[in-house]
């Protein structure tokens, strides 16, 4: 029997958008504005909510949580994000599931819209070092 994924503990939000993209992002009710990771803008068409623990951008219709980014950027099952997050970024671990062996885990969702078609997400360089603010 499998748990549902809510009951999963998950790493900040905030924490790993510092890891992976250099994304400080402060503690604060609501959704704030950022730049979007995964294209070059100069604008921020970008949020990102501390509550909720999740980043969507609207020009890629991409909404992740900070398990979907692990799984996206370490190219691993869900199982196996979890268990990366967990060593990397701590937490209780009585939450976190097992890995199974030959389990593939799930795929990412990217840009799910009414009607099941989604748009394909280009990666392109990404701006290290620039200001986020």
């Amino acid at each position: 029997m499998t748990r549902p994924r809510s009951s999963v503990s998950k790493p900040p939000i905030a924490a790993v958008l510092k890891h992976y993209y250099s994304i400080d992002v402060k503690e604060r009710a609501g959704w704030s504005k950022t730049l979007c990771p995964l294209h070059v803008e100069e604008n921020p068409s970008a949020s990102v909510s501390t509550e909720k623990d999740r980043w969507n951008c609207f020009v890629c219709q991409v909404s992740e949580d900070s398990i979907d980014v692990v799984m996206r950027e370490e190219k691993l099952g869900f199982r196996e994000a979890q268990a990366w997050a967990h060593a990397r970024f701590g937490g209780s671990g009585e939450n976190v599931l097992p890995a199974v062996q030959g389990e593939s885990g799930r795929g990412v969702h990217q840009g799910s819209r009414p009607g099941g078609r989604s748009r394909k997400v280009h990666p392109r360089p990404r701006r290290f070092g620039a200001d986020w603010t």
